[in-house]
């Protein structure tokens, strides 16, 4: 009983020791997060856009967005952003507007190239892509 108790336990810690955390993670940080971003949708095939947002974020705590629109053409706006207020992992946008209009969104993954966000109290499904749930590669100039 002991011998199979062990052996149990002996594979559950080799399997442990064998999955470890990805070393592309960075910590959510805006130090990581400066630069320009692209949403990019093209790992979701059922996702067809209809232009292109570029998110740049400066360490001024902006970040300027530029949004192409196939019909509608180019705009550009600016928004607060703030990491951290609402939870670790958590990028607050026009966080000091008194009426609530603040966006929130948890930020799921964060490497070098690549970034997920899920809008806080939201889950995944095929219908958020692009609103709840967002989907950003580093521009080209900027990725590692």
């Amino acid at each position: 009983m002991k011998k199979t108790i062990f052996a149990a336990l002996a594979i559950a810690m080799s399997l442990l020791s064998m999955t470890s955390c990805n070393d592309d993670e960075l910590e959510v940080s805006d130090a990581n997060i400066l630069g320009t971003w692209v949403e990019d949708y093209s790992g979701y095939p059922y996702y067809v856009s209809e232009g292109r947002l570029t998110w740049t974020f400066g360490n001024d705590s902006y970040v300027a967005i530029h949004i192409y629109d196939v019909f509608a053409g180019d705009s550009d706006y600016t928004k607060t952003y703030r990491i951290g207020i609402w939870g670790k992992n958590v990028i607050s946008f026009n966080h000091v507007m008194s009426d609530y209009s603040s966006e929130d969104y948890i930020i799921k993954k964060l490497t070098k190239n690549e970034m997920e966000w899920q809008r806080v109290g939201t889950t995944f499904s095929k219908g958020t892509v692009g609103s709840d749930f967002r989907h950003f590669v580093r521009s080209g100039s900027e990725a590692q």
